[in-house]
C-alpha cells in the first residue's frame, strides 16, 4: 500500500511539471483571438451611403423650398407687347394667286413690367401668316431686357415664293377690295428671368398679333393708316 501511494504521487508531481499551453488555436485565427480580445467591426459602406443619400436629400428639398419662396415673394408679371407699326411695300399673287410676293416690316414694342427680374432672351423669332397659312419667317437676336423697360422688335419679311391655298387666295381678293389684308406675327421666344444672380428655368412666353395693314395700292386704306394693336401674351408658365 505504501508503495502505490507513493507511485501515485510521482504520477501527480510529473503531471505538475508538464507546461500548459491552453487550447489549441484553430489555423487561420488571428492571433489573440483565443485569449477573447474582440476587433471593432469593419464600417458598414451602405449605412454611410444612406445618410449621404439622406443629407443629399434634406438639401435639395430645402433648396426647392428656398426656390419657392423666392417665386412667390418674386413673382412675374407677364410680358406687354403692342404693334406699333406695320407696313406693306408689296402684297400682292402672282401665278394664277398661286403665289404670293410680299414685303411687309413690323415694328412690336416689348414691355418688361417687372421691378425684380431682368428678360434673357436665349432665342427669339417671327412669324407671319396669311388666313392661317405661314409665308414668312425671321431669326432675331438674343438680347437682355432691363427690369421695367420696354424694347422694339423690328422685323421684315420679303419673298416672292410664298404658295398659297385656294381658300387663301380667295381670302386676298376679299380684303383686297376692303383695303386692308388682315395678317398674323407671333413672336416665339425662349427667355430666362434674372433675380440679382440666379437664372430661372426657361419659359416660352409666345407673342401672338393680329393686325390689319393698310393695301398699299389703295389710297384711301393707305390714308387711314394702320392703327397700333396690343398683342396676346403668354404668362410665364
Amino acid at each position: 500500500m505504501a508503495v502505490a501511494a507513493s507511485h501515485d504521487h510521482e504520477h501527480k508531481i510529473d503531471h505538475l511539471d508538464q507546461p500548459n499551453y491552453g487550447p489549441p488555436i484553430p489555423p487561420g485565427a488571428a492571433p489573440g483571438a483565443a485569449a477573447g480580445v474582440h476587433r471593432p467591426p469593419p464600417r458598414d459602406t451602405y449605412a454611410l451611403l444612406c445618410r449621404a443619400f439622406r443629407a443629399l436629400t434634406l438639401v435639395l428639398i430645402a433648396l426647392g423650398v428656398v426656390a419657392l419662396v423666392l417665386w412667390l415673394v418674386y413673382q412675374p408679371s407677364s410680358l406687354k407687347a403692342y404693334v406699333d407699326s406695320a407696313q406693306l411695300t408689296r402684297f400682292d399673287l402672282a401665278d394664277n394667286g398661286t403665289r404670293l410676293r410680299y414685303d411687309l416690316t413690323v415694328g412690336v414694342s416689348v414691355g418688361n413690367p417687372n421691378r425684380k427680374q431682368a428678360v434673357l432672351y436665349r432665342r427669339l423669332e417671327a412669324v407671319a401668316l396669311y388666313g392661317g397659312e405661314r409665308f414668312g419667317y425671321a431669326d432675331l437676336p438674343r438680347m437682355r431686357q432691363p427690369r421695367k423697360s420696354t424694347v422694339e422688335i423690328r422685323t421684315s419679311f420679303r419673298g416672292r415664293e410664298a404658295i398659297v391655298s385656294g381658300a387663301a387666295a380667295a381670302l386676298f381678293r376679299r380684303e383686297k377690295e376692303e383695303g386692308f389684308f388682315g395678317i398674323s406675327v407671333k413672336l416665339h421666344a425662349r427667355v430666362r428671368l434674372k433675380v440679382i444672380a440666379v437664372n430661372s428655368v426657361e419659359y416660352r412666353p409666345d407673342v401672338d398679333c393680329y393686325i390689319r395693314v393698310p393695301d398699299p395700292r389703295t389710297a384711301t386704306a393707305v390714308a387711314q393708316g394702320f392703327a397700333p394693336t396690343e398683342c396676346r401674351v403668354d404668362d410665364f408658365s
